[in-house]
């Protein structure tokens, strides 16, 4: 074959070479770069053969350079076409076992080396350490693997047989057979799909693959059948185009894909946004968990949208739910009873952070929760594992957890990423936002209540205070010229009737009375103890048990003093009648501590508890037996704290108990508190 014949196919390729070289300048991929490489190899092959003598011997450098950059060409295309062609640590495993030894055969050849042990070393080597790279990446027996691994054993076995009797053709006919055959046995394997690029690829490597062991074979048939070159060189130019063709369909695929994924963004921000208006236009929050539950998962990635909410210290209750089976929904409500905002926040605290409020809980940190787990079994990848667990949590303005939003199931497990989660971190803003504007429209609704109830029992406790003084006083008198006996008896009940008939009236008024409120900078310890002295006798006569636990840096905290102890008093009271007829351990806890630049003091008792959360702070609201009560400590505990700009909760605790949290305003003066932990009463 002559050099003018010769140069059209050496710029046929050289212009391929080009095109690749145009197309690797627009992506990254790591297949689209050995293919590049591949074909520069093939470039090489072809400038060798134009280089070569029109007669006589080639030169063993040229030879060497021709199959050398052919055998490196199959290693190339056989990386870039196998499930390891992203990773560049196993590429490089590949490359220095296999490839370097099929080159090394390859050069071998050429130089015409007579010994056979260079070759066979060359073969075993290829061979051995191909299979066994093949098995490592794998991991796994199937026909796929047995069927591979088989036709390497066969031909490898072949070739080294060959070069022990010391003929090594067979070798060169075994690398580039295989070389060029694996390709279009990997592309049908890992990157199937029936277009006319992936079609006209596999079917050109196949020929390429074929074209080396029907030319061995017409050697030995057939030796005077002149075939010509182009003919032998047709399965490269087939693979070359199909090669392009495939990038332009990925390329085209890609373009699709971002469409589709446009229309889907465009979609889910329509909803949220839908459902963000009727946040912020005063919409039960509690009535859209379901449609912001059902938007997540039909609008993304994940395939199971949980939404709970603290239910005023009742655990948490499951507001909206999707994908869910119902049995699994009811299982998960029942245990999302004995749960809390804090079984949130110390879920935040274990996770790990996959974006700015989303956090990611692993199987086994999870199973402590033992949340209804998910049957959908994921393969070992660096974004989500089976039995993951990612939660995005409601928080206040002010840091509280009010609750959480739960994924799990992503349809695709890349897009566990922050530039996907973000949009529904900002919905899960939006509906904490809601939810927080109801709360304090609840304080303002009993705000206004009790107002209002202040001004008219203001004005009843006026009016009844002058004849209530006419029946205490005629009281006295009768009592007092009535000798003893059964009347005197009725008298006297009659006037101890009318004094606490007074109390009431006092309750009354210092309900409704707005005093001007003092506020200096006290320590809370102190405050603690004086207010326990006066309880104490009975608390160790009942075998009550109190702790204290103040933190030790506790600030002073900004109240009047009177106040703040009329407040202490009426919790401590109610706790020691919470916990009277309570199973034992009867204990109460006071705790203090500070937070968020504020003091949080709570009372805890391990009685039955509030018997309705929502009407704790209404006046005159009691559980207690005729007598014991009126139902006004709590609601004047509410207004002083009020009156100080502080806030108080209520919450029941789990199996049994209440806790009642006052958050106030810290003192300018900051001192270490001497009691840290304390125990007054019988334990």
């Amino acid at each position: 074959m002559t050099l003018l014949e010769k140069i059209p196919t050496v710029i046929t390729v050289a212009v391929l070479l080009a095109i690749f070289a145009g197309l690797k300048r627009h992506s990254r991929s790591a297949r689209l770069h050995l293919w590049l490489v591949a074909w520069f190899f093939i470039f090489a092959h072809f400038v060798a053969q134009c280089l070569e003598p029109a007669t006589g011997d080639v030169p063993p450098r040229l030879l060497a350079l021709d199959l050398g950059s052919l055998v490196a060409a199959a290693a190339m295309f056989v990386a870039s076409l196998s499930s390891v062609a992203e990773d560049k640590f196993r590429r490089t495993v590949m490359f220095s076992t296999t490839g370097v030894a099929a080159v090394a055969y390859a050069v071998v050849a050429c130089y015409d080396v007579h010994a056979s042990w260079p070759y066979v070393v060359c073969l075993t080597t290829c061979f051995v350490s191909g299979i066994l790279f093949f098995w490592w990446v794998r991991r796994e027996v199937s026909l796929y693997v047995v069927f591979i691994t088989s036709v390497a054993i066969v031909v490898g076995a072949w070739a080294i047989r060959a070069a022990l009797h010391g003929s090594y053709d067979e070798g060169l006919t075994a690398l580039l057979g295989l070389g060029f055959t694996l390709p279009g046995i990997f592309i049908c394997r890992n990157y199937w799909r029936p277009s006319a690029g992936i079609i006209t690829v596999a079917a050109g490597f196949f020929c390429w693959g074929a074209v080396f062991p029907i030319g061995m074979l017409l050697q030995y048939v057939a030796p005077q059948l002149n075939v010509p070159a182009d003919l032998w060189n047709t399965p490269k130019l087939f693979v070359a185009f199909g090669m392009i063709l495939a990038i332009v369909e990925d390329k085209s695929e890609s373009i699709d894909a971002m469409q589709r994924k446009q229309q889907a963004l465009n979609q889910q921000l329509e909803r949220f946004s839908a459902i963000t208006s009727q946040l912020l236009s005063g919409t039960n929050p509690d009535l859209l968990c379901g449609q912001i539950a059902s938007a997540i998962t039909e609008t993304g990635t994940f395939r199971i949208a949980v939404i709970e909410v603290g239910n005023s210290g009742q655990g948490l209750h499951v507001t909206g739910a999707s994908g869910l089976a119902p049995e699994k929904l009811l299982e998960l409500q029942r245990r999302a009873e004995h749960w809390s905002t804090d079984t949130i926040k110390d879920f935040c605290s274990r996770a790990r952070k996959v974006s700015q409020n989303s956090f990611l809980l692993s199987a086994e940190e999870a199973a402590k929760y033992a949340p209804v787990k998910s049957e959908v079994d994921y393969e070992l990848n660096g974004h989500w594992r089976s039995g993951d667990e990612l939660l995005i949590p409601l928080c206040s303005p002010h840091g509280a957890y009010l609750g959480c939003i739960g994924l799990d199931d992503p349809r695709d497990v890349e897009a566990v990423n922050p530039q996907e989660l973000s949009r529904i971190e900002l919905l899960a803003a939006d509906l904490a936002v809601a939810i927080e504007l109801r709360s304090l429209q609840g304080q303002l609704v009993r705000s206004e209540k009790l107002a209002a109830l202040g001004q008219l029992v203001a004005g009843v406790a006026h009016e009844l205070n002058n004849p209530l003084t006419a029946v205490m006083g005629y009281g006295e008198l009768l009592s007092e010229d009535i000798p003893s006996g059964p009347l005197r008896e009725r008298v006297e009940k009659l006037a101890n009737e009318g004094r606490r008939m007074k109390k009431i009236v006092e309750n009354l008024l210092r309900f409704s009375r707005q005093n001007t409120v003092d506020c200096q900078s006290v320590n809370l310890a102190p405050l603690v103890q004086d207010v326990l002295a006066l309880r104490q006798y009975y608390m160790r006569t009942h075998g009550l048990e109190v702790v204290v636990e103040i933190h030790p840096e506790m600030p002073h905290v900004a109240v009047d003093e009177d106040q703040f102890k009329q407040i202490l008093l009426n919790l401590i009271n109610n706790a020691i009648d919470a916990v009277e007829t309570a199973e034992q351990p009867r204990r109460i806890t006071v705790r203090g501590y500070p937070r968020g630049g504020r003091a949080i003091v709570q009372v805890e008792d391990s009685g039955p508890g509030f018997a309705d959360l929502n009407r704790a702070l209404d006046p005159f609201y009691t559980t207690k037996p005729v007598g014991k009560g009126t139902g006004l400590g709590l609601s004047i505990c509410y207004g002083i704290i009020k009156e100080h700009e502080g806030d108080i909760r209520v919450e029941n605790l789990s199996p049994r108990g209440a806790r009642v949290t006052v958050e106030l305003a810290l003192g300018r003066e900051v001192k270490p508190s001497a009691v840290i932990r304390t125990a007054v009463g019988k334990v």
